[in-house]
């Protein structure tokens, strides 16, 4: 998707406070509207949509303490007019914007000119350098110089600024096993998945659930989740959970649903604080995270 639907996101009113704020520090807008008239005031900005999420994403807090340092925020905080937007537990009119968007991943920032057209994204910053890189490529305009104008609205990757791409791509917020591989991390064995579940609840995030997994004694196994989009009600079911011998997790699960039963096996990787669910080890493969209760 290209650009912003300008007259939907007008259409979403100054709320009286924000629910959750991930960047601190900033010049900040309740909503998209607000933000984009700021920005038609001060030409040399643009908006800063920030999605993040509330609870259990390790990587979301990534990304605030690097986008919140000292040294990033000062390059920053000049250049951008921020909304924050929880996709965790969205308001309504920031429920309006995810779907607009079509993000459903965290962490994602998504960049717009006064128009309210897309010009850049990125789902994942590794250290201040490309946190740098970025804000020039935004604030410098470069996604509308000739040769970099193709790539304009695409997902923020430096290493390919100076190829042309046929035509901006649709937002692809969803993590693949390359980024995994791309960090120091390491793939649990059997043992170890036994250690970490047994007895334990974890939080399971998919495309469009957000599960909680209660990990009980005898490889019992307790379900609860509800939609990301908000839409029907919560659900619950009863199933087990085991290790293989080659070092996988399955989950054979039957939920209060049709078609909704988790019937899997998938090799499990550490990450910092977070565990990836990969069904291969093919490096386009989308993963899901597992993250503790705690984290």
């Amino acid at each position: 998707m290209v650009r912003i639907l300008v007259a939907m996101l007008l259409l979403a009113a100054a709320r009286p406070g924000l629910a959750y704020t991930f960047l601190t520090g900033y010049e900040e807008a309740p909503n998209v509207a607000a933000a984009l008239e700021r920005v038609k005031a001060q030409p040399g900005m643009h908006v800063l949509l920030y999605f993040g999420e509330s609870e259990f994403c390790p990587p979301c807090r990534e990304m605030r303490a690097l986008l919140n340092s000292d040294q990033v925020r000062n390059k920053w905080r000049p250049n951008y007019v921020v909304v924050n937007i929880d996709l965790f537990a969205p308001t309504k009119e920031e429920r309006q914007v995810i779907e607009q968007v079509r993000v459903s991943w965290a962490p994602v920032l998504v960049f717009l000119d006064g128009s309210g057209k897309r010009v850049a994204y990125a789902r994942q910053l590794r250290g201040e350098k490309e946190a740098l890189q970025l804000n020039e490529f935004v604030s410098q305009r470069r996604y509308a110089m000739s040769a970099l104008g193709k790539v304009a609205g695409q997902d923020f990757d430096p290493g390919r600024l100076s190829r042309a791409a046929a035509e901006p791509a649709r937002i692809d917020d969803k993590p693949r096993l390359r980024d995994v591989l791309a960090q120091k991390h390491e793939r649990l064995s059997a043992a170890d998945l036994r250690k970490l579940l047994d007895g334990k609840r974890m939080r399971k995030e998919n495309q469009e659930w957000f599960l909680t997994l209660d990990f009980k004694e005898r490889n019992l196994l307790e379900v609860g989740g509800n939609r990301k989009d908000g839409r029907g009600g919560n659900v619950r079911g009863l199933g087990k959970w085991y290790v293989t011998r080659k070092n996988k997790l399955c989950l054979e699960v039957t939920l209060n649903g049709p078609g909704l039963d988790e019937n899997w096996c998938r090799h499990v990787f550490r990450a910092s604080d977070t565990y990836y669910l990969s069904k291969d080890l093919r490096p386009d493969r989308v993963v899901y995270r597992l993250v503790s209760d705690g984290g």
